[in-house]
């Protein structure tokens, strides 16, 4: 369960940057044009997102045995400004009431249920199976669109209804040897992404849903801080 929550955050950072619009192309050409203007909006979206605020559900299917595993939680965001450190938080609700933040370099998850903090820094938190997830969650947070045009392939795939709502969905493909073979993304009219999936190369995959969406509301920069009790048993390394 560690190493899924901390995945988790690690992950969903990625979707941050995946903004677009929506469209439905006739030809080729059409198809090209579209695109172009989809990473414009994704680009706009991007630079005018202040804050985040959502309620996210991911769930977790293992191909192997059929089995499908759902988290809940609240997440805030404040991408990095200037001087301002990217920040990240999500407190989970379900089936635990863990809560794992994120401020620049600086790693948390607490565990309240078995009164323990993790306190490392990103790089630590990277190690082992997390590697490759790390990685999309830099890109989420720091690069620019063009760092994701260069790493990956882009294609339209259709138009779809999610939630009541029509949305585009983009297909991602990474263009090196990468954990992930695709990343599907749904993406709202108002050029904000309401879910993505990422597929492994062994079927496995990851659905991401964002819900009730708060775009740029004030988030004080003390709501990225964890109170940690006192007695709480702290480590570095997860």
């Amino acid at each position: 369960m560690r190493k899924f929550l901390i995945t988790t955050i690690l992950t969903v950072a990625t979707a941050l940057i995946l903004l677009s619009g929506t469209g439905r192309p006739a030809d080729a050409k059409a198809s090209t044009q579209l695109l172009t203007g989809i990473l414009n909006k994704m680009e706009k979206a991007h630079q005018d997102m202040k804050s985040l605020k959502a309620e996210l559900i991911q769930e977790t299917t293992n191909s192997q045995i059929g089995i499908t595993d759902k988290v809940f939680g609240a997440i805030l965001y404040k991408p990095a400004a200037g001087k301002n450190k990217g920040k990240l938080r999500i407190d989970f609700t379900q089936p635990s009431k863990d809560i794992v933040a994120l401020v620049g370099e600086n790693f948390t998850f607490y565990q309240p249920r078995i009164n323990q903090v993790v306190k490392t820094t990103l790089a630590k938190a990277s190690k082992g199976k997390l590697g490759s997830d790390v990685s999309l969650f830099d890109l989420g947070l720091n690069s620019s669109l063009k760092s994701v045009v260069n790493s990956y392939n882009i294609d339209y795939l259709k138009d779809e209804t999610i939630d009541g709502q029509q949305a585009t969905v983009l297909r991602l493909t990474p263009k090196a040897k990468a954990q992930v073979d695709t990343i599907d993304i749904w993406v709202l009219q108002n050029g904000f992404p309401s879910q993505w999936k990422m597929v492994d190369h062994n079927g496995d995959h990851r659905i991401y849903t964002l819900k009730n969406i708060q775009l740029n509301s004030n988030i004080p920069d003390s709501a990225f801080n964890v109170n940690i009790p006192n007695g709480t048993k702290t480590i570095d390394k997860i």
